[in-house]
């Protein structure tokens, strides 16, 4: 069965499938997604969670092992498994079937999440299992014309009454970020008072009082060229309390749009048709035209792979976390002239 994210709410309270598959690119809905299954894996009395990271050299048979173990608390466990890619291979295709097989024998939930899957992994025989026994939910990115509904819902559910200008001028402010917007949204609850109507100026003024930085200066910067603001914005963002992974997603997500852009620049598109295929707001152009001049497309390749070292640091690997993300930054932003 396949859902989006506003109806998981309602599918949950019935039953939790014994399999949950959740795709997509989109860090905001993919968190509060996986934490509603968690929330309600808890309500049904699942205390004990296992987490398996499901990398490039994942032993798949173990997943097998870990199902059939039993909880340490003698009832179900939450097995999660966090694939880095979308497709599991031919062991692992070889797994997830005779899991889904077994599922209905288990007592174990197994939740699975991964970048998104396209059409012709939907037809794949692991995919077909899933869909036999489990429940798939698909993230997509809000489309630009509904963004702005989308942040004044936010704003609704954190009980702040806001006018249109402000909508629309958050919503230009975050350029499809969700989780920036998000996080605004969050801020503004310390300072706004209950029953105040939040105007577009009022907001421009909080925003700026809420913070001395922001992961889009940061951008920004990088996008630049301007190595030395670059990292003088990544120490204010660390002295204030920003965590790595967001730093590592709102980095990744710069270089891997400026990859697009240099990869179809070299198949000799227009710059303008680019931007809007790749959705590059206007105000941004002058910024990625830069970047496109100063980088080659191996340079973002390259930094990349950095990123995903920075990425397996987080996740415990032991190299030094901060030194690669600033490695990142300046990389991303120096110029090699």
């Amino acid at each position: 069965m396949k859902a989006t994210p506003d109806k998981l709410p309602g599918l949950l309270q019935k039953k939790l499938p014994p399999v949950i598959w959740v795709s997509g690119d989109e860090p905001l809905q993919l968190l509060e997604t996986t934490d509603l299954i968690r929330r309600r894996a808890r309500e049904t009395g699942i205390e004990e969670r296992e987490v398996q990271e499901a990398g490039a050299n994942f032993a798949w048979k173990q997943l097998i092992e870990a199902s059939a173990s039993l909880s340490l608390f003698g009832g179900s466990k939450l097995v999660e498994i966090r694939m880095a890619s979308n497709k599991p291979g031919k062991e692992g295709s070889e797994v997830i079937q005779q899991l889904c097989k077994e599922a209905a024998n288990t007592p174990d939930i197994l939740l699975f999440t991964s970048p998104k899957l396209d059409a012709a992994q939907q037809k794949s025989a692991w995919y077909k299992a899933l869909d036999q026994v489990g429940l798939h939910v698909a993230i997509w990115p809000i489309e630009a014309s509904r963004l702005p509904a989308w942040i004044n819902q936010r704003f609704q559910q954190a009980g702040i009454q806001v006018d249109s200008a402000a909508v629309q001028l958050l919503t230009e402010k975050v350029e499809g970020n969700l989780l920036a917007a998000s996080q605004e949204i969050e801020k503004l609850r310390l300072f706004v008072e209950p029953g105040q109507l939040l105007t577009a100026d009022q907001l421009i003024n909080l925003i700026e009082d809420a913070s001395r930085y922001s992961l889009f200066d940061l951008a920004d910067a990088c996008l630049e060229g301007k190595a030395d603001r670059a990292v003088k914005i990544l120490y204010g963002l660390q002295a204030e309390g920003t965590e790595a992974p967001l730093l590592l997603w709102a980095l990744t997500r710069e270089i891997r749009q400026t990859g697009k852009l240099l990869h179809h620049l070299k198949e000799g598109l227009p710059f303008d048709s680019i931007c809007k295929q790749l959705a590059i707001w206007d105000r941004r152009k002058p910024l990625y035209r830069k970047a496109s001049q100063r980088l080659k497309l191996k340079q973002t390749h390259q930094l990349l792979l950095l990123a995903e070292q920075a990425d397996q640091a987080i996740k415990g690997s032991g190299e030094p976390l901060n030194e690669l993300i600033l490695k990142l930054v300046i990389g991303f932003a120096k110029n090699p002239n």
